[in-house]
């Protein structure tokens, strides 16, 4: 599962949530709803931190090419 959590323009954090990592990116490549300038507050897999600091529209760039592995339990 992947979750991620992002402040609104009101600074108010919100969260969603995918089952899996292609569910992840597939939502990424498409439409979101939420503008692409909003930060990530954190991003997690499978209950663990994923090192990624930035705004949701950089987010599908960074991840498509992120290894997962070390995160596998």
């Amino acid at each position: 599962m992947i979750e991620l959590k992002y402040l609104d323009p009101y600074k108010v954090e919100r969260s969603l949530s995918y089952d899996n990592f292609d569910e992840f990116l597939l939502a990424l490549s498409g439409c979101l709803t939420i503008p692409d300038y909003l930060p990530v507050a954190s991003l997690t897999y499978k209950g663990q931190e994923l090192p990624y600091k930035g705004n949701i529209g950089d987010l599908y760039r960074s991840m498509s090419n992120f290894d997962l592995s070390p995160y596998e339990n």
